[in-house]
């Protein structure tokens, strides 16, 4: 039998994860530490550690050495490994269990929404939603009356083209509003590499957002932990290498996070980690290179089929509120099915909270969406031009329109402000000293 939540073992402390909910808690929905232990502050601990400065970092006092003299900095993302997921799990898996035991593992919230496209933006660019702009799957850019899918850069299907097929108006870089860390990287001397699987590489987001780093693709994760290996043990100077593994996040959409696959993805992954980095890196490099794991966001398990949506065109009054475009059509919603965004025609902002009432939706305005700094610190002119007029969020249904059918089947869901989507791992350690 699988252990249960509430077994922590030697894994993280449950005190600093009590003190960040209890800090970040909101009504029972958890919001970003951006100011703190968030994982937008990621890139600039990481790099902090090569002592290049690409932005905010994580606070003083954390619980390893992150300014250690290093020549090498590693980021493994474990894409949908929540915090409560590495406590549940991490003493069975030796590459989680040796960076608790030698080195440290503290809870960080996610970004809103806590979805991949904007996370994986996020460390990217060292910006927070608010400023890069990407504030779900699909940024509405109403200046130019499109809603683009951020990752394959393709005007939505139901908004504009049957086909699906029609590029947007703008470019890939503009569409993310902040400069990504590896140029600066790279004018610090330090090579920057991003490894993942190569039907990701090569793409407009990707020469958007990698832009600086050589891309490495890597099929699978042995692949991607030997890739990671070469990159190390290849080194002439200081690197910062980016690797990405999704194996758990897709997993956890089809079967859910406590199904037989997901335990299966979670031992392979780690294992060709463990493989790679523990045991076949030569111990010099090892002494040189600082190892830092963590998650875009967590998930929750919801119910497959209609059972667990809401479809918001069946909400009575609902479409009669929403905005419309030139040709007369309402704006669909937009962003994030766990997070979602409407956009409100004047005066009606009122009458569409009032219909969603009764279905158990949490609905933010715009200006409560600032107070409580769902984006970032600063929600500015990106933020004024891509949001919605109201931000809708569900405890446990996933928000559907015909746009984003395909989740309805899932069991694993992300994108939510409840604790196990929001709060994701932070560990670090010194190669060496898990060999």
């Amino acid at each position: 039998m699988a252990p249960t939540d509430d077994a922590v073992g030697t894994v993280g402390p449950t005190d600093a994860s009590a003190a960040l909910l209890d800090r970040q808690s909101h009504d029972g929905m958890v919001v970003p530490d951006y100011e703190g232990y968030c994982l937008a502050n990621v890139p600039g601990t990481a790099a902090g550690a090569l002592g290049v400065d690409v932005g905010r970092s994580l606070p003083a006092g954390l619980p390893i050495d992150i300014d250690a003299d290093v020549s090498h900095v590693v980021v493994v993302l474990l894409d949908g490994l929540g915090w409560q997921r590495w406590r549940r799990d991490g003493n069975d898996h030796r590459f989680l269990s040796r960076l608790a035991e030698r080195g440290a593992v503290t809870p960080l919230t996610s970004v809103c929404p806590s979805s991949t496209a904007t996370a994986i933006t996020t460390l990217h660019t060292a910006a927070t939603p608010a400023e890069h702009g990407v504030l779900g799957w699909d940024v509405h850019l109403a200046e130019h009356d499109d809603i683009v899918g951020a990752f394959p850069h393709t005007v939505r299907e139901d908004v504009a083209d049957p086909a699906g097929d029609r590029m947007p108006t703008v470019e890939s870089a503009e569409l993310v509003a902040a400069e990504p860390v590896y140029p600066t990287l790279a004018d610090a001397g330090v090579a920057a590499h991003v490894v993942q699987g190569p039907e990701t590489l090569g793409t407009d987001y990707a020469d958007a957002t990698f832009r600086g780093a050589e891309q490495t693709p890597a099929d699978g994760p042995r692949e991607t932990a030997r890739a990671v290996r070469r990159v190390l043990e290849s080194a002439r100077g200081q690197t910062y290498t980016y690797a990405y593994l999704p194996q758990l996040d897709a997993t956890s959409h089809e079967f859910g996070t406590d199904s037989g696959a997901y335990h299966d993805a979670l031992a392979t992954l780690t294992r060709c980690l463990s493989l790679e980095l523990y045991d076949r890196l030569d111990s010099d490099t090892a002494a040189e290179t600082l190892l830092i794991a963590t998650a875009d966001h967590g998930m929750v398990d919801l119910e497959p089929g209609p059972a667990g949506c809401l479809d918001l065109s069946t909400v009575d009054g609902l479409t009669d509120g929403l905005e419309r475009r030139p040709s007369g059509e309402p704006t669909p919603p937009f962003a994030d099915p766990r997070l979602t965004h409407l956009a409100v025609r004047d005066g009606a902002v009122h009458d569409v909270v009032d219909a969603l009432e009764p279905h158990g939706v949490d609905a933010f305005t715009r200006e409560e969406v600032r107070e409580l700094g769902l984006y970032g610190l600063d929600h500015g002119p990106v933020f004024e031009r891509r949001s919605g007029d109201l931000v809708l969020t569900h405890p446990n249904r996933k928000l559907v329109h015909p746009a984003v059918e395909n989740v309805v089947s899932h069991v694993g869901m992300h994108g939510g402000l409840t604790p196990r989507e929001m709060v994701v791992p932070f560990a670090a350690a010194r190669l060496s000293d898990l060999q």
